[in-house]
């Protein structure tokens, strides 16, 4: 597949599209102007994550690349908050491209690079683009997503972790200075403790078996962390996990099988 199947794209639109974006997800619009695709989320009340997504304003709207199985999900989400606000959210039918940037592009305006990653860029179109020498699959595409500490989550991960959990305070995927969004009291006061309890961290499972998304990270017997994304790597399960602080230096395992942290 030249797509990247595993991701699908969400349209805001309208007059009141900045405005209305501003006060539902946790990244600033007004860092989405310097041409490239950025990491943001979508939370509920309570702080927890619904959706992860990178974002991409261009031709004045915002487009949202997240997991497949959670864009009815966000689209619902957002539908609730629109009251009169002049704002379209709809499904788009453009498909996600990925490349990495050492490819040959001829239409530079197309693709563009992510800000957490210059060795990756994406693009959405209609159809597939011209004269690109490789294309990365999905699952190599959420390897790398793994290896740069990048959770596009999926249906398993959502609405568990608030987003200093999964790090997007760190990869500048939340604005702590702008105004209100939905979910910000939690994240805020969170984040004005200064001390974060559970982190996101790569894994490996020595033992070669796929951890399953959801697989609970324990120390002895106590749990300690949750898997949130999985992939195969070189024949070894490798992943993204949230874990304890306070326990990531320990010996931890997965159904009694020990994992390393990288």
């Amino acid at each position: 597949m030249k797509t990247l199947e595993h991701l699908s794209v969400l349209k805001i639109s309208g007059d009141d599209a900045t405005e209305f974006l501003q006060g539902q997800m946790t990244q600033d619009t007004g860092e989405l102007n310097d041409d490239q695709i950025h990491l943001t989320s979508f939370c509920n009340p309570q702080g927890r994550i619904i959706a992860t997504s990178l974002i991409q304003y261009w031709n004045e709207a915002y487009y949202l690349i997240l997991s497949s199985d959670l864009i009815d999900d966000l689209e619902t989400h957002l539908q609730r908050y629109i009251l009169r606000s002049k704002v379209t959210v709809e499904q788009s039918e453009r498909m996600v491209f990925g490349i990495y940037t050492n490819n040959s592009v001829s239409n530079q305006q197309l693709f563009k690079s992510l800000s957490n990653d210059s060795e990756r860029m994406l693009a959405l179109a209609n159809q597939v683009p011209e004269n690109i020498d490789d294309f990365i699959a999905s699952e190599e595409w959420i390897q790398c997503d793994i290896k740069k500490k990048i959770p596009i989550i999926t249906k398993e991960s959502s609405q568990k972790f608030i987003p200093q959990m999964l790090n997007l305070d760190i990869l500048d995927a939340v604005s702590f200075s702008k105004g209100c969004y939905t979910g910000q009291e939690v994240i805020a006061r969170v984040q004005h403790r200064g001390k974060i309890k559970q982190r996101m961290f790569i894994i490996n499972d020595e033992n070669q078996s796929h951890i399953p998304i959801g697989s609970e990270i324990q120390n002895e017997s106590k749990k300690v962390g949750t898997v949130v994304i999985s992939a195969l790597i070189n024949e070894k399960s490798t992943s993204l996990a949230v874990i304890n602080t306070s326990d990531s230096g320990n010996q931890l395992n997965i159904r009694n099988k020990g994992i390393v942290l990288l």
